[in-house]
């Protein structure tokens, strides 16, 4: 009998370490699943991911609108092929080069282009690396995207030499706008719509406000694996420093009221670092993220024809092309 017990004691010996050592197994596995491969898996997604299959679908060009156009390819500085539109022949003595957000195109900004080129400026648009029609391998949220609005500064200043230089980007496109002007003197002014804080910060924002996950430890490990495969560093990518960088030169920072991707409080946060008196902040109401020009249009147009007055006034009053009525914002 004692020999019986012996057994059974062994065969639970047995048992319980077979179980400890799969529950090791599987905890080890779910382990390296959970904070390893998962975070390395989706920081992979977002900077090779491109154009949304939704914009990839429209087809539209600014002849659609009735303006001229040429298509262009340049490349930026890093020899990453991008590919745009010019709309030239303005009389403003100004050009505007223009930056879409994250996993658009250049069509995100084409109306906007649109209508500055009906308002005499010289527009280039163009699609950032990885995305629409232009080369590269990774998206960077922003940091190497400032690299693609310098080269189509560059492209510009080629087209028309005398022409001062304004940068507009959305999201992304704001943001790289933001850096690129930082480092380039020669631009006059930017136009800022709904660009973020910092790289760190919109990553553990987005984690927390799509996700409901803490910053520690997913959201650490994604800005880390981003940071590695986009190849930067996250203390390189802050905006408010690019913004105090920019000096006396003016920028004008358009929010969405509803906005929670870049709330209006970061938006006041970049405008208090801007020291030129030119600078403003418009916040439009009901708006959401990147939303602003499609929900309060008029309004919208009226702030941009209120900031580029100023910064880049009509040369001659016959020159100037048919205003749009203003209206309050």
């Amino acid at each position: 009998m004692g020999g019986g017990t012996g057994k059974l004691k062994s065969k639970r010996s047995l048992l319980f370490r077979i179980l400890k050592w799969t529950g090791i197994a599987v905890g080890g596995t779910l382990f390296i699943l959970i904070f390893l491969v998962a975070p390395y898996w989706l920081a992979n997604t977002v900077t090779t991911f491109g154009t949304r299959p939704m914009d990839q679908e429209l087809t539209s060009t600014p002849a659609d609108y009735g303006v001229e156009f040429e298509e262009v390819v340049f490349a930026s500085t890093d020899g990453v092929a991008l590919a745009g539109w010019y709309l030239g022949d303005g009389n403003r003595g100004a050009s505007v080069v223009c930056a879409h957000g994250l996993f658009r195109s250049r069509l995100e900004v084409l109306e906007r282009a649109v209508f500055l080129r009906q308002n005499g400026f010289n527009v280039l648009l163009f699609d950032s690396r990885r995305h629409g029609a232009s080369g590269g391998d990774r998206i960077t949220l922003g940091f190497k995207e400032r690299l693609d609005v310098e080269a189509g500064i560059r492209f510009v200043k080629d087209r028309s030499p005398a022409d001062k230089i304004i940068l507009f980007g959305v999201s992304m496109g704001a943001a790289a706008s933001l850096l690129a002007a930082a480092e380039t003197p020669d631009v006059l002014a930017v136009i800022a719509d709904s660009s973020f804080l910092n790289f760190e910060h919109i990553v553990t924002h987005h984690l927390k406000l799509l996700f409901g996950l803490p910053r520690f430890p997913l959201g650490d490990e994604l800005v880390f694996f981003i940071e590695r495969l986009a190849g930067f560093s996250k203390e390189d990518f802050d905006l408010e420093t690019a913004v105090g960088r920019v000096g006396n030169r003016p920028i004008l920072f358009m929010a969405g009221s509803e906005d929670e991707r870049t709330p209006v409080a970061l938006q006041e946060r970049l405008f208090r670092a801007a020291e030129s008196e030119k600078s403003d902040l418009v916040v439009l109401d009901g708006a959401t993220h990147g939303a602003a020009y499609r929900t309060r249009t008029e309004a919208y147009r009226n702030a941009l024809l209120s900031f580029l007055s100023k910064v880049a006034p009509v040369p001659h009053p016959s020159a100037e092309a048919e205003p749009v009525k203003k209206g309050a914002l």
